[in-house]
């Protein structure tokens, strides 16, 4: 479903922000559809090993009568792991824990304009 154009619209969006290591895009289905910069990047990080707390999450905050989960942030000792839903993606981002955290989580608003834009391309 993504073509070049996404690939080439993600060094735009991180451009203000140093320390983003990775970037995994999911279908609906949670299948990968791109890996950025590159798949050793994404692989390396295990982003897809993730996959399965994500749904989870998803899962459990729907239980609980919450509205959708936007975002999640998550820490590890040297990362910081933030999952974006943006229907019918998920987008899933390993940065440094030096990074701004606020910034991170205000990609969500780019990623939708990037949503929005690719879904009208496909229609």
């Amino acid at each position: 479903m993504f073509d070049g154009q996404i690939s080439m619209t993600l060094p735009n969006i991180f451009a203000h922000i140093d320390g983003i290591e990775a970037v995994l895009i999911l279908d609906k289905d949670s299948r990968a559809l791109l890996k950025f910069p590159t798949d050793e990047a994404v692989d390396e990080l295990d982003l897809l090993g993730l996959v399965p707390t994500v749904q989870l999450l998803q899962d459990q905050s729907s239980r609980i009568n919450l509205k959708t989960l936007k975002t999640s942030i998550t820490y590890w000792s040297t990362r910081q792991i933030i999952t974006y839903n943006v229907p019918p993606f998920v987008f899933i981002l390993a940065a440094d824990t030096n990074v701004n955290t606020g910034a991170l989580v205000n990609l969500y608003n780019d990623f939708q304009i990037l949503v929005s834009n690719e879904l009208k391309n496909t229609v």
